[in-house]
Protein backbone atom coordinates (compact mmCIF):
# COMPACT_ATOMS: atom_id res chain seq x y z
CA UNK A 1 0.00 0.00 0.00
CA UNK A 2 1.52 3.49 -0.51
CA UNK A 3 2.60 5.79 2.15
CA UNK A 4 -0.22 8.69 1.48
CA UNK A 5 -3.05 5.87 1.18
CA UNK A 6 -1.61 4.02 4.18
CA UNK A 7 -1.57 7.53 6.63
CA UNK A 8 -5.02 8.07 5.03
CA UNK A 9 -6.72 4.63 6.87
CA UNK A 10 -4.97 5.28 9.45
CA UNK A 11 -6.28 9.50 10.07
CA UNK A 12 -9.51 7.21 8.98
CA UNK A 13 -9.82 5.09 11.64
CA UNK A 14 -8.55 7.43 14.01
CA UNK A 15 -10.64 9.72 13.44
CA UNK A 16 -13.85 6.47 13.49
CA UNK A 17 -12.79 6.06 17.18
CA UNK A 18 -12.66 9.66 18.37
CA UNK A 19 -16.65 10.00 16.87
CA UNK A 20 -17.67 6.29 18.56
CA UNK A 21 -16.73 7.32 21.76
CA UNK A 22 -19.55 9.44 22.65
CA UNK A 23 -21.25 5.94 22.34
CA UNK A 24 -19.83 5.84 26.24
CA UNK A 25 -21.97 8.33 27.00
CA UNK A 26 -26.14 8.09 28.04
CA UNK A 27 -28.51 9.07 25.84
CA UNK A 28 -26.18 8.69 22.71
CA UNK A 29 -25.84 5.90 19.82
CA UNK A 30 -22.93 5.98 17.42
CA UNK A 31 -23.77 3.20 14.19
CA UNK A 32 -21.18 2.78 11.70
CA UNK A 33 -22.30 1.05 8.54
CA UNK A 34 -21.04 0.10 5.06
CA UNK A 35 -17.07 -0.51 3.93
CA UNK A 36 -14.23 1.75 3.15
CA UNK A 37 -16.87 4.38 2.30
CA UNK A 38 -19.22 3.82 5.32
CA UNK A 39 -21.32 6.33 6.74
CA UNK A 40 -21.33 7.06 11.02
CA UNK A 41 -24.52 8.18 12.28
CA UNK A 42 -24.53 9.79 15.80
CA UNK A 43 -27.87 10.13 17.10
CA UNK A 44 -28.63 11.21 21.15
CA UNK A 45 -32.26 9.59 22.52
CA UNK A 46 -33.04 13.27 23.88
CA UNK A 47 -35.92 15.14 22.59
CA UNK A 48 -34.51 17.79 19.99
CA UNK A 49 -31.01 16.89 19.99
CA UNK A 50 -28.43 17.46 17.48
CA UNK A 51 -28.50 14.03 15.32
CA UNK A 52 -25.30 13.93 12.56
CA UNK A 53 -24.26 11.60 9.61
CA UNK A 54 -20.51 11.71 8.55
CA UNK A 55 -19.49 10.09 5.22
CA UNK A 56 -15.71 9.57 4.33
CA UNK A 57 -14.84 11.75 1.09
CA UNK A 58 -11.25 11.74 -0.48
CA UNK A 59 -9.54 12.56 2.39
CA UNK A 60 -11.90 13.50 5.34
CA UNK A 61 -15.57 12.98 7.04
CA UNK A 62 -18.21 15.51 5.48
CA UNK A 63 -21.05 15.63 8.41
CA UNK A 64 -24.34 16.97 8.18
CA UNK A 65 -26.95 17.84 10.40
CA UNK A 66 -29.98 15.28 10.07
CA UNK A 67 -33.59 16.28 10.81
CA UNK A 68 -36.46 14.47 12.87
CA UNK A 69 -37.66 13.32 8.94
CA UNK A 70 -34.01 11.58 8.59
CA UNK A 71 -33.69 14.56 5.71
CA UNK A 72 -29.92 15.61 5.81
CA UNK A 73 -28.53 19.12 5.38
CA UNK A 74 -25.90 20.28 3.56
CA UNK A 75 -22.31 19.65 4.81
CA UNK A 76 -21.35 21.77 7.46
CA UNK A 77 -18.34 19.76 9.47
CA UNK A 78 -15.42 18.59 7.51
CA UNK A 79 -12.90 16.46 9.55
CA UNK A 80 -9.34 15.72 8.31
CA UNK A 81 -7.94 15.17 11.38
CA UNK A 82 -7.96 13.06 14.72
CA UNK A 83 -7.67 16.71 17.08
CA UNK A 84 -10.73 18.26 14.78
CA UNK A 85 -12.99 14.64 15.35
CA UNK A 86 -12.14 15.02 19.43
CA UNK A 87 -12.64 18.87 18.78
CA UNK A 88 -15.86 17.72 17.85
CA UNK A 89 -16.87 15.32 20.33
CA UNK A 90 -16.27 17.85 22.62
CA UNK A 91 -18.58 20.45 21.39
CA UNK A 92 -21.32 17.83 20.09
CA UNK A 93 -21.23 16.87 24.57
CA UNK A 94 -21.52 20.85 25.51
CA UNK A 95 -24.45 21.29 23.09
CA UNK A 96 -26.62 18.40 23.58
CA UNK A 97 -25.91 19.61 28.04
CA UNK A 98 -26.87 23.22 26.84
CA UNK A 99 -30.01 22.31 24.53
CA UNK A 100 -33.61 23.13 24.97
CA UNK A 101 -36.47 20.65 25.95
CA UNK A 102 -34.36 18.06 27.45
CA UNK A 103 -36.88 15.55 27.38
CA UNK A 104 -36.19 11.86 26.93
CA UNK A 105 -38.10 9.95 23.60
Amino acid sequence: MAPAKDKLSVTKLLIRNRLKSLNELPYINVEITGGAKGTIRIRHKKIHALEFRFRWFTDHFIGCFIDKDDKESQAVISLYTPVQASYFVSAYILLNDLRAKQKVS
